[in-house]
């Protein structure tokens, strides 16, 4: 009788060992969907997988990095990008980096937006208004030669924005240091 009952009491606990283990597997499963699905991204998150082979214990070891590439409006992130030195500083370097043209009586302004990336560096420079003369050209050259901003930030990590910029056009302004 004793050999019955001890039985059967390993068969309980290795039942019950066994559909806790598949019900663990199966909560994992539906959280890992869940994280999937609350943290969808589409376009602004790529991925990287990588495989680790142990040759120990012969086991795959996949493991996901998600990054952000989304870029971010201006006003929808915590801290903001900054030029060293502030928009005083930005505003000399581009007044001394610029070629204005040689049109008399030139005046206006040449709006452009460009993503100030995580590393601090700019990209995708784009012209918005341009007054001719190749002065929206020229706002491209002096952005591309601009050096490295404070990157913006965004619940602690450092995230892509879109900058915009006014760059008044004004051929009597003179260049002083």
């Amino acid at each position: 009788m004793k050999k019955i009952s001890m039985l059967i009491l390993i068969l309980i606990c290795f039942t019950q060992c066994h559909s806790s283990t598949e019900t663990k597997t199966s909560k994992d499963k539906k959280t890992e969907q869940n994280i999937s699905k609350e943290n969808d991204f589409d376009d602004s998150v790529s991925e990287t997988t990588t495989t680790n082979n142990n040759n120990n214990n012969n086991n795959n070891n996949k493991v996901q990095i998600k990054e952000d590439t989304k870029i971010y409006d201006i006003d929808s992130i915590d801290v903001k990008p900054d030029f060293e030195g502030g928009i005083a500083k930005l505003q000399k370097f581009i007044r001394f980096n610029y070629k204005y043209p040689e049109e008399e009586g030139l005046t206006g302004k040449v709006d452009v937006n460009f993503v100030v990336e995580k590393n601090g560096s700019l990209s995708d420079i784009k012209v918005t208004r341009d007054i001719g003369f190749g002065t929206g050209d020229e706002a491209i050259r002096v952005l591309k030669k601009c050096p490295k901003w404070f990157p913006a930030t965004h619940n602690n990590k450092l995230v892509r924005v879109r900058y915009y910029l006014t760059i008044p056009i004004d051929v009597y302004y003179e260049q002083t240091p």
